[in-house]
C-alpha cells in the first residue's frame, strides 16, 4: 500500500512539475517550449495541460494551427471533466472548427458542462437552442 501511495504521489508531483514549468516558460512568451511541457502533462493525465493544448492549436501559439489537433486536446480534457474544455468543444462542433457541423455533440457537450451550473454553458445553451437536439 504504501509503495503504491508513493507512486502516485511521485506521479502528481510530476505532472504539476511539467505544468508549472510549461506555464513558467507560456510566461517569459517561449512558447515553443511551453507546449513541450504542456504536452507531456497532458499525456500524463493532467486534464488542465490538456485543455490548453486545444486553446494552444486553436491560436496556433508555440504551434501551427490546427483546428483538428485542438479537437483532439480538447476531447482529451472534456472526456476527463474539465468544464471548460467541454464548452470549447461544443462550440467547435457548433462552428465546424476541425470537425463537421453536429449539433447533437455539441448539444451534449455544452449540456455536461450546463448541468454543472456553468453560466457561460446556459447561455449557450439558450443561444444555439441546443435542447432542440
Amino acid at each position: 500500500m504504501f509503495k503504491i501511495l508513493m507512486t502516485f504521489s511521485l506521479m502528481i508531483f510530476a505532472f504539476a512539475n511539467d505544468y508549472n514549468t510549461a506555464i513558467d516558460f507560456y510566461k517569459a512568451k517561449e512558447y515553443k517550449k511551453a507546449v513541450k511541457y504542456f504536452k507531456k502533462a497532458a499525456n500524463n493525465g493532467d486534464l488542465e495541460s490538456a485543455y490548453v493544448m486545444g486553446y494552444l492549436y486553436t491560436g496556433g501559439i508555440g504551434v501551427e494551427r490546427d483546428l483538428k489537433k485542438s479537437l483532439y486536446w480538447y476531447q482529451k480534457a472534456a472526456k476527463g471533466g474539465h468544464i471548460n474544455a467541454q464548452i470549447n468543444l461544443g462550440f467547435m462542433y457548433i462552428a465546424g472548427h476541425g470537425t463537421k457541423v453536429d449539433y447533437k455533440k455539441a448539444s451534449f457537450w455544452i449540456g455536461k458542462a450546463k448541468a454543472t451550473g456553468n453560466k457561460k454553458a446556459k447561455l449557450m445553451w439558450k443561444e444555439f437552442q441546443l435542447d432542440k437536439y
